[in-house]
């Protein structure tokens, strides 16, 4: 447990609504105050689980009048608990965490978005060895298992192989399953989904890779790594 603290705050007013239709991956229509809104969704994966026609939805309001849409879909109500589908801020809600000290076993300088072999690792943490992160943004949840991915991901694929490269190279190599839900209990790879990626994962925790999951405290303005859960391979 790493226990209730101050998060990643997230900015913006939070206006909720009720989830209608999603044409394509980026866009979704929401009923707003009975008026329907296309909205933005920060998050390509597939959600069939969760997007669902009547579905309650929070949405974040801008107020760039250059933007394409005024609100970006954020929350997703599911078995009365929010989830957090944008995805992008998981490698935020991990960064906070590792500066604010609280992670076991994860010290040291971060650096972002770090060019290795063919790839980009979203941080490296210094070290003798250096480390090499791959953080991954969780949102399917089935039974109360995580589980990611939730669409095949080439690219999630060929970190995980530049990260096997780093290892048999000398660094140390660690992926962090972000799960933005805070009513998992424990994390498995979606092999129904992508059974390359789970045996490559699998491949990965053979070689030394760290594989790390964990839940969070979610509120509409701040997320927060909350506990460590289980990964089962």
């Amino acid at each position: 447990m790493i226990g209730r603290r101050m998060g990643m705050k997230m900015a913006g007013k939070k206006v909720q609504g009720i989830f209608i239709d999603r044409p394509n991956r980026f866009e979704a229509i929401v009923e707003i105050d009975g008026q329907r809104e296309v909205v933005h969704v920060p998050n390509t994966g597939r959600m069939h689980e969760m997007l669902l026609p009547g579905t309650e939805v929070v949405v974040e309001q801008s107020d760039n009048p250059r933007r394409k849409t005024q609100y970006s879909l954020k929350f997703v109500r599911k078995k009365g608990h929010w989830i957090c589908i944008h995805s992008a801020l998981a490698n935020r809600v991990f960064e906070e965490a590792v500066q604010s000290g609280v992670l076991d076993g994860v010290k040291g300088e971060l650096s972002r978005e770090v060019a290795y072999g063919g790839s980009r690792m979203d941080f490296r943490i210094e070290g003798n060895p250096p480390t090499l992160v791959e953080v991954k943004c969780v949102t399917y949840e089935k039974e109360g298992l995580a589980m990611f991915p939730d669409a095949p991901t080439v690219r999630g694929q060929r970190h995980v192989d530049e990260l096997i490269r780093a290892v048999e190279a000398g660094y140390r190599g660690m992926i962090v399953f972000v799960a933005f839900m805070d009513f998992v209990t424990r994390f498995t790879p979606h092999c129904g989904i992508d059974p390359i990626l789970g045996a490559k994962l699998k491949e990965a925790a053979e070689k030394g890779i760290t594989l790390r999951a964990f839940t969070c405290s979610i509120d509409f303005d701040e997320i927060a790594l909350d506990r460590e859960i289980p990964v089962c391979l």
